[in-house]
């Protein structure tokens, strides 16, 4: 799902982008595992045999892979003939995708599928930007098995004021929080003995801050930590009611008092602990500017250790994405909030022209393992291969930094369930990730959506103050005493108190209809 974050995640998401050109290698069998011929959808008449083209959007922690066209023409040879739809992938880098989604979409330019990862959900229905993805029957039409593949129950959790926006991805829906991760090397120099079998080691903060005192001690003229945007929500029991954080339930959710965070000893405790680390130069000066993904920073040696969400697979997934064995360290519980079904879901923008080939091509994602395969770990002989234990790994003369398409973002695509298992996991990963789904603790929220309509204007207005001060006060760039203080006033003066009242009002009356 999702991760980290990357400019933060996760917080989270996965990739593609753009034109047709010619398959170099990807011919029409690449990749496939002869699945998903059965789809309704899939035998839509083309009528004259003319085909759709569609802008799929979507990022990755780099910006768009340097095979990008060849997957895209991988993707085409299947979806052309089936569907009569061919997709241009429009990838962009983690930290600049949410401004320029928000410029494409306020400027009405064609995007005809939009995951919103790191593009906020609630964002984007409030600035009218998603299709009512039910209007003239448009999921029971064209996207017939969609349902099947991720639950009814699980579709209706994206619903916002009783109108579906988004569909949800089939993925690790819970979320481990508390989660570090750190490079093996590094542990290593310090004498912490780790086995290499334990796809996470449960610590308590004591211990993970006690690790990073003897990193930089070891390691002084490396980066300890690197705080990303998603690290706070990351690193908590906060359920962010709504996608947001104006207006939040602690403990897990466990009670449905709506309080205010940034009031709360939860976040004092917080920015206090990096407002530490920074003093104790943990933390680059530079990591308030600096939008480089974290798994960039310590793929290039710079930086051990960054906050990421504790799931099944974790261990492989962050080793792929830095290049590096990583040791996963958990320090808080696994956990599913009122948002995390919602919270990374496939739209279909008003921006759309081709909103029927828009949600075929979704039911092809969701159905089509030759698809989902191709989104997640390219083609098959040039990008990876499969061994004989069954395990999706590099191709021959591959590798992590030589790889065409190695987004490491295979959590965000529709239905990671239909992907081959990577090497380095358990064979059995999304029986795994299924049971891990279903043992999680859970919001007493869950299911329950915000609609911001009636504090549209105060959510911008809090979210620009908040923009403002985030990275000093959670990065631990100035002192939490004041920096609070000064954030959070300014934030009621803009309306905080306002939403956080609507979104009492409406919880209870949820609660109430139950």
């Amino acid at each position: 799902m999702k991760k980290k974050v990357a400019a933060i995640f996760m917080a989270s998401m996965m990739a593609l982008s753009l034109a047709a050109c010619g398959s170099s290698g990807g011919s029409s069998d690449s990749g496939k595992t002869d699945s998903g011929d059965k789809s309704a959808a899939s035998t839509a008449d083309t009528g004259s045999g003319e085909v759709e083209k569609i802008i799929v959007s979507f990022p990755t922690w780099t910006g768009a892979p340097a095979d990008t066209e060849k997957v895209q023409e991988a993707i085409n040879d299947i979806t052309r003939d089936k569907i009569g739809v061919e997709i241009e992938l429009s990838i962009t880098d983690f930290g600049s995708f949410n401004q320029n989604t928000t410029l494409a979409l306020s400027a009405n330019e064609e995007i005809d599928v939009l995951a919103c990862v790191g593009f906020p959900y609630a964002t984007g229905i409030q600035q009218g930007y998603l299709s009512d993805l039910e209007e003239n029957d448009l999921l029971a039409t064209y996207g017939p098995d969609i349902a099947d593949a991720v639950g009814q129950q699980n579709i209706d959790a994206c619903r916002v004021g009783g109108v579906l926006y988004g569909l949800p991805s089939n993925r690790d829906i819970a979320q481990g929080r508390g989660c570090a991760a750190i490079a093996t090397e590094y542990l290593d120099g310090i004498g912490y003995e780790v086995n290499s079998d334990d796809e996470i080691v449960k610590i308590s903060l004591d211990e993970l801050n006690d690790i990073y005192a003897k990193l930089h001690e070891a390691y002084p003229d490396k980066e300890v930590y690197r705080p990303t945007t998603g690290s706070m929500s990351q690193f908590s029991n906060v359920d962010s009611l709504g996608g947001n954080v104006f207006g939040v339930l602690l403990d897990y959710g466990q009670n449905l008092d709506v309080v205010n965070l940034f009031e709360s000893d939860f976040y004092k405790d917080y920015c206090a602990r990096l407002y530490d680390y920074n003093q104790k130069g943990y933390i680059s000066a530079d990591a308030s500017t600096d939008t480089t993904a974290v798994g960039e920073l310590v793929k290039a040696g710079t930086l051990m250790s960054y906050t990421t969400g504790g799931k099944p697979g974790i261990k492989a997934q962050e080793s792929t994405l830095t290049g590096r064995d990583m040791t996963i360290f958990q320090t808080l519980d696994d956990y599913i909030s009122s948002t995390s079904v919602a919270g990374m879901p496939w739209t279909i923008p008003i921006s759309a022209q081709h909103k029927e080939a828009a949600m075929k091509f979704l039911n092809e994602c969701y159905t089509n393992a030759d698809v989902a395969n191709l989104l997640a770990w390219g083609i098959e002989g040039t990008h990876y291969k499969i061994g004989d234990d069954g395990l999706a790994t590099y191709a021959d003369g591959v590798d992590a930094s030589s790889s065409g398409w190695n987004h490491s973002m295979g959590w965000m695509m529709p239905n990671q369930f239909l992907t081959h298992v990577w090497e380095g996991n358990d064979p059995d990963l999304w029986t795994e990730m299924k049971n891990f789904n279903d043992n999680a603790k859970v919001s007493k929220a869950s299911g329950f959506s915000f609609d911001s309509t009636n504090v549209a204007n105060e959510i911008t207005a809090v979210q620009n103050v908040y923009n403002e001060y985030q990275t000093s006060v959670e990065y631990g760039f100035v002192d939490p005493e004041t920096g609070i203080a000064e954030m959070n006033d300014k934030m009621m003066t803009a309306g905080l108190q306002k939403i956080i009242d609507e979104k009492k009002a409406q919880l209870e009356a949820w609660e109430a209809n139950k």
